[in-house]
């Protein structure tokens, strides 16, 4: 034997030596299992013979204040098994009123769509006249061209603005300033009905 333990180098004696480590463990806590199954009478007293008076239960701490080793992990597993159970529950509610407020928001959607069966969405190119403010009015340029459409009225959905500069700025190879250009603001999308 000591020939072969010899020949064994530190590789091959390192897995071994794990698995008897872990032998042990498991001796060591299937015992510990076993001793918290077994009744209070069946376990021998200390003189040699069976148990008259009813020793202290085997979950009670020692009397070092430690609590027993299974009686940790026991505690352990029910207080994660908990801590799941009600973070599953609050994700579930959670999950719940989200799909409340998706299925509330598509009712509110499909009311409006319904209420309203002759609007459409159309793509349009106006420009938006000057108001009196001195902005751009697409409210009424959004109209003009809802009703070129065949429809009665109109909403702007989109705009879309251009810096519009005379040919003669831009051949002179200067950066024009804010006179000579001008901004105009077109209406790209509007709601007919």
């Amino acid at each position: 034997m000591t020939g072969r333990l010899e020949q064994m180098d530190a590789c091959s004696f390192a897995p071994l030596a794990r698995a008897m480590l872990a032998a042990c463990v498991a001796l060591l806590v299937a015992s510990a299992l076993a001793q918290e199954s077994r009744p209070p009478a069946d376990i021998p007293n200390q003189n040699g013979g069976e148990g008259t008076a009813s020793p202290p239960p085997a979950s009670a701490p020692d009397p070092q204040g430690r609590p027993a080793f299974v009686d940790t992990i026991g505690r352990w597993i029910g207080d994660s098994t908990a801590r799941f159970r009600i973070d599953l529950q609050d994700a579930q509610h959670t999950f719940d009123q989200l799909t409340d407020q998706t299925r509330d928001a598509a009712k509110d959607a499909t009311g409006a769509v319904i209420g309203f069966p002759n609007m459409r969405v159309v793509l349009v190119r106006e420009r938006c006249p000057v108001a009196a403010s001195g902005g751009p009015d697409c409210q009424t340029a959004a109209a003009m061209a809802c009703r070129g459409k065949g429809f009665t009225a109109g909403k702007s959905l989109d705009t879309q603005s251009e810096h519009k500069c005379p040919t003669q700025v831009l051949l002179r190879g200067r950066a024009p300033n804010e006179l000579e250009c001008r901004t105009e603001t077109f209406v790209t999308r509007a709601l007919c009905q």
